[in-house]
This record gives C-alpha cells, sequence and structure tokens, in this order.
C-alpha cells in the first residue's frame, strides 16, 4: 500500500481526560489539513496519573463504548480519520491496558489488550493493569494489513513475528517509553530491529512526559531506513508508507 500518509501524534497525556481528548482533537484537525488517512496516538493517551496509579487507573477506566471511545468515534467520522489510540479498559478487577483501532466511518475495526507487562527495570505495571489474555488480530487499514503490539512488548521478537506471521503488513508500537540511561537507544533501535526482522515498516508513536517518557517517536521503513522521527517534547510526525 505505498503512497499512504499517516500522522503519528506525540504528547504527554494526564489525568484530565477531558483535556486530553481537546489535545487528540487537535492533532486530528492537523492531521486532516496535512490530508492523511491515519493518525496514530500513544499509549496511555486517555489517561495518565504520576501517583497512586493503581487506584487511579481503576477509577478511571472506562468500557469500550464509554465516553473516551465515542468520542474518538465522533472525531473519526468528523475528520474522515482512522485513529488508534491507548486507554485504560474496565474490567471486574484491575484495568487492561488497551489500544483501540477506529475507522473513518466511527466503527470499532481492533482492540489490543497488552499482554506483556512491565515488570521490568524496578517497575511493577502489574501492580496497576491486568495483562490481555491474546495477541491482537490484526486489521485492513488504509496504510495495509496493521499489526500492533505496545511499548514494553517491543522487546520481544516473538511478539512482532507472530503479527507478520498473522499477515500484517506495517506493525504500530504505541508506547509510553520509560525515562532512564540509554533509553533512547533501546528504542530507536529496537523498532529498527523489529522492521529489518519482519521486512515491514514500524511505527513507533511515544508519549513525552520530561523525566518521565522519552518521546522520540519515529518510523522504519521494512529495510531499516528512517522514515521520519520525532526528538523531545510534542508534535506531530508526518510521513508517506
Amino acid at each position: 500500500m505505498a503512497g499512504v500518509t499517516v500522522s503519528l501524534a506525540q504528547f504527554g497525556a494526564c489525568e484530565d481526560k477531558l483535556d486530553n481528548l481537546r489535545r487528540i482533537q487537535d492533532y486530528a484537525q492537523k492531521a486532516k489539513e496535512f490530508g492523511v488517512s491515519m493518525l496514530f496516538l500513544p499509549e496511555y493517551s486517555m489517561f495518565y496519573a504520576k501517583m497512586n496509579r493503581r487506584s487511579r487507573n481503576v477509577q478511571a477506566a472506562e468500557t469500550l463504548d464509554g465516553p473516551f471511545v465515542s468520542a474518538l468515534s465522533q472525531m473519526a467520522r468528523r475528520y474522515g480519520l482512522w485513529i488508534t489510540a491507548g486507554m485504560y479498559e474496565r474490567t471486574d478487577n484491575l484495568p487492561y491496558n488497551t489500544v483501540v483501532v477506529m475507522a473513518a466511518d466511527g466503527t470499532l475495526r481492533g482492540v489490543h489488550r497488552k499482554q506483556r507487562l512491565y515488570d521490568a527495570f524496578g517497575y511493577r505495571e502489574s501492580d496497576e493493569c491486568r495483562a490481555g489474555e491474546r495477541p491482537f488480530q490484526p486489521v485492513d487499514t488504509p496504510v495495509g494489513r496493521l499489526g500492533l503490539i505496545t511499548c514494553y512488548e517491543l522487546r520481544f521478537p516473538a511478539l512482532a513475528a507472530a503479527q507478520k506471521q498473522a499477515g500484517a503488513e506495517v506493525l504500530l508500537v504505541p508506547a509510553g517509553w520509560a525515562d532512564g540511561a540509554n533509553k533512547v537507544l533501546h528504542w530507536r533501535t529496537l523498532l529498527c530491529a523489529r522492521a529489518i526482522e519482519n521486512s515491514i515498516p514500524v511505527l513507533g508513536v511515544d508519549q513525552y512526559s520530561q523525566a518521565c517518557f522519552i518521546g522520540h517517536s519515529a518510523a522504519f521503513a521494512a529495510d531499516g531506513q528512517m522514515l521520519g522521527a520525532l526528538e523531545k517534547g510534542e508534535g506531530l510526525l508526518t510521513i508517506t508508507i
């Protein structure tokens, strides 16, 4: 599917869900002005709490027919865009760390519940989220058949390979990649490696928050060539695949 233009929106979500939605809408409007077909947003786009995350995540979590997904559906129809975004999905216990894929007609086309939680580098995401039970099923989109893994799952080559084996032609990696020593090196290297290993473009869209998430969203072609990248700060990366 050569010649399809897409945008990756790098921003730092907060605890105010309405404010996050306003910022997402601003990116959707800009993406529409650039003539893109798809807008990719990071992990946690709906809500992110820096403290008391277990209790705050449970309180903030929504169902797939709740206000956040409904707002994304309206935006998708209004701007004629496919939109992907991360959220906390309500369950009877801890929420799932979920990414939704919304078509331009406003219908929900895909859901990925993060399976490999970030229990690493001294952190335990499993204390605040519930692990998903199955991998994402790639879906047909304007950019081709889209596969999806979330953040820490990038560190497991078999998960990306399974998406390719399931038919993915492009791999999306929404993230809240934690700041730390050599984390930019890890992020960029792994995005590029997953592209080369599987011979598919890989799109990494990250949150940015000083001393929390690194930003540095980037896209790599199937041969490992960088198609575009952001550094620190918030912004919109628009590329053509």
